[in-house]
């Protein structure tokens, strides 16, 4: 504990160094005048983020070195995290485009020994963007991308990240597909993505890390495209289909060939803001007598501000991952694809039971929530999430006799300070229902976190 505190005190003050060091008050990134000869610009930026994170009965009472017998850490853990990049990026007119391109290394680390049971003092260095863009070609609204690059579909529902960082679970920001072409049209109301990927080491969820770690030889490709029906409502869908080669061919799982269909909506008015998305998938799973995948996943949600002092909301959200209906003759387990991150809680649901204990299928999660601002711009909100299993004899622990898995409450505090720093804490509690008592135990959950983000 006294390691974790100095490492993570000294990376603080490293970074506090770093960022006064820097002349600028701007949040974006920095221009270097001096290449201006060479280049119409050249800018230099980056991040430095830190976190910190206790847990007293992570699993409910059963100890790590259970769920992962590499690890030794009782039911109380603590450890940190850390994860930087700098970005160095250059654009140049060169007459029929206007030529960019950025190269982007970056460090993440594990300090002790985390709650997933994944990571033990680990490094890893990487490359988090290389790429060159062509954008306007020909004086078209084209734009064509090439090279190691994010490609975020929409609300990260289906698409967003195409590889493992390799440490550092919940500082998970490296998510650049290795190589990709991406060809982006904004036509004004209407703009479309076409692309097509070739994903890093692939986790398609958390109990790959379990089963033998990430997956290799997966491709991508897919079609966006987003209408703009007004300035307060707009609609998307696409068609993404994944390739992704057996546990024979290298991989941990199944072959799970997936091709989803996405529609999306987002709606405001006043202060009431609806969004929907529904996804159907179809394929081959690899799975000898239950091969074709016949699944579904959605999300809706309600959000209302009220405008008035201290600018409180209160939002509704049910999300829907479906399973295995043993019954059937097809798989309706659905496969969460490349889906990441978006915001608190968003795809990764709930901040102890979604981040460990339930990967994105076979899965039901209501969330409710309000917050309010005490000042500009620190936001405090609470959050409540009851977890259900949608089939409990296909859960990913094997059947259990209840759909009832756990409730958790979340209270977060995010506060920008400034343009360059971003703080967070969060507090939660869980408490398990039926089922994860059937897997675990009985024992409360606690933890509590603190996140700090330097940008300059």
């Amino acid at each position: 504990m006294k390691d974790l505190i100095s490492n993570a005190l000294t990376r603080l003050l490293m970074a506090m160094t770093l960022l006064f060091a820097i002349s600028t008050p701007l949040h974006a990134d920095v221009e270097i005048q001096e290449l201006s000869k060479v280049f119409d610009k050249f800018t230099v930026g980056g991040e430095i983020n830190l976190f910190y994170r206790y847990d007293s009965n992570p699993w409910f009472g059963t100890e790590l070195s259970s769920i992962n017998p590499e690890f030794d850490a009782d039911t109380h853990t603590s450890y940190g995290e850390t994860f930087s990049r700098i970005r160095f990026t250059a654009t140049k007119d060169i007459g029929w485009a206007e030529l960019s391109g950025q190269f982007a290394p970056f460090f993440a680390e594990t300090i002790g020994q985390d709650f997933y049971g994944t990571y033990d003092n680990e490094q890893e260095i990487g490359i988090d963007q290389a790429w060159i863009k062509f954008a306007k070609i020909g004086g078209t609204p084209l734009d064509l991308t090439l090279g190691r690059q994010e490609i975020k579909v929409e609300k990260w529902f289906v698409v967003a990240d195409g590889e493992d960082q390799g440490v550092a679970n919940w500082l998970y920001y490296h998510s650049s597909f290795p190589l990709a072409v991406k060809l982006d049209g904004d036509f004004g109301a209407v703009k479309g993505s076409i692309f097509y990927a070739e994903a890093g080491d692939y986790v398609k969820d958390w109990t790959d890390l379990f089963a033998g770690g990430p997956e290799t030889d997966v491709t991508l490709a897919g079609v966006n495209l987003h209408w703009d029906i007004n300035e307060k409502m707009f609609v998307y869908g696409g068609v993404f289909s994944k390739n992704e080669d057996d546990a024979a061919s290298g991989g941990v799982g199944n072959e799970d060939d997936t091709t989803a269909f996405d529609i999306g909506v987002d709606v405001t008015m006043g202060g009431l803001q609806l969004e929907g998305e529904y996804v159907h998938e179809i394929g081959d799973t690899g799975i000898a007598g239950d091969e074709d995948r016949d699944a579904n996943a959605y999300f809706a949600s309600a959000t209302y501000r009220f405008a008035t002092p201290l600018a409180p909301y209160v939002r509704g959200m049910y999300i829907f991952f479906s399973g295995d209906d043993p019954t059937t003759d097809d798989n309706e387990e659905y496969d969460p694809m490349f889906f990441d991150f978006q915001s608190w809680n968003h795809w990764v649901i709930g901040e102890l039971v979604g981040e460990a204990q339930l990967p994105n299928q076979n899965k039901n999660d209501f969330i409710m929530e309000a917050g309010f601002s005490p000042m500009e711009p620190m936001t405090i909100s609470l959050m409540y999430i009851k977890h259900t299993l949608e089939e409990k004899e296909t859960s990913a622990y094997g059947p259990v006799s209840s759909h009832d898995w756990a409730s958790e409450w979340n209270l977060f505090i995010d506060w920008p300070i400034g343009d360059h720093l971003f703080a967070s804490t969060c507090l939660g509690i869980v408490n398990p229902d039926d089922a994860a008592k059937e897997v675990f135990g009985n024992d409360d959950a606690f933890f509590a976190q603190l996140f700090l983000n330097f940008s300059f």
